[in-house]
């Protein structure tokens, strides 16, 4: 097997119907099987590319009760998110302006009063969140840890998947879990593939070729290469240090492999921008 057959099945994978389009802005959920697979600095790096682009562009923390985007960003939260549960804030007052065009909406950190509520009441809770989403252009979810935080986020507004994995077996078995519930409850749903932190240019290839066949085989569905992004130095040292990421990435092997999968993505022009 070559490696350009294997990206050419990887990205023949994907070619499927397009959704009948929504009334919202494109929300796109970033999600995982595994934890430590980079989800939340994807998701980090294309809501800044997104916002690059001129978009007003809202990165929502999906976690609820483990925030730790504004850790990265290295902002303040103000309200927080057990506030609303007495009312005592409206959903917008916990929106924080990170740039120009972007705003993080930001999750608690081990709040009793979040951990002590059940899945509809979780699933009410970022229903009245996603109230907050038509103020954008593009919405960014990052998904909390766990497939049913994926599945929550999902089935509230979204308009495609990005799950985002690693080119090893534990990482890519929990990948096709999340995405096997995923589709058992938003069959519609798009679900693109990332694969991160390679270090081999056939790893991404490869490793979404083992996921589109499963998914092909038991679920009988087509899902779409997005790309892989290498492993990366300036990644690891941003994360490092709490707000280095709001200023974006340097000079790295990462930041074509990003443009790429934005072109990839395809996103509708707001009209605003179009004018």
């Amino acid at each position: 097997m070559t490696d350009q057959a294997a990206l050419l099945r990887a990205m023949m994978a994907g070619r499927r119907p397009e959704p009948a389009p929504l009334s919202g802005p494109p929300t796109i959920v970033v999600g995982s099987g595994k934890g430590g697979v980079g989800k939340s600095v994807v998701s980090v790096l294309l809501a800044q590319r997104l916002a690059a682009e001129g978009r007003r562009v809202l990165l929502v923390d999906g976690s609820q009760n483990m925030g730790n985007l504004h850790v990265l960003f290295g902002v303040q939260r103000g309200a927080r998110l057990e506030h609303l549960l007495t009312d005592a804030v409206a959903p917008q007052d916990l929106v924080v302006r990170v740039t120009d065009q972007l705003w993080l909406l930001p999750a608690d950190s081990g709040a009793e009063s979040l951990h002590a509520l059940g899945l509809l009441d979780r699933a009410r809770l970022h229903h009245r969140l996603s109230g907050l989403y038509e103020d954008f252009d593009t919405v960014v979810v990052d998904a909390g840890p766990g497939i049913e935080s994926v599945v929550r986020v999902s089935t509230m507004g979204a308009t495609r998947l990005i799950l985002v994995t690693l080119a090893e077996p534990a990482a890519l078995t929990d990948a096709y879990a999340t995405l096997k519930i995923v589709h058992a409850q938003v069959k519609d749903l798009p679900v693109d593939v990332l694969i991160n932190r390679v270090e081999d240019p056939r790893e991404g290839p490869h490793a979404f070729e083992r996921l589109a066949t499963a998914a092909e085989r038991f679920l009988h569905r087509g899902i779409r290469y997005l790309g892989a992004l290498w492993e990366d130095d300036e990644i690891r040292r941003a994360v490092r240090a709490p707000g280095r990421l709001a200023t974006g990435l340097g000079p790295c092997p990462n930041n074509d492999l990003l443009t790429s999968v934005l072109e990839r993505l395809d996103l509708p022009t707001p009209a605003r921008m179009a004018e």
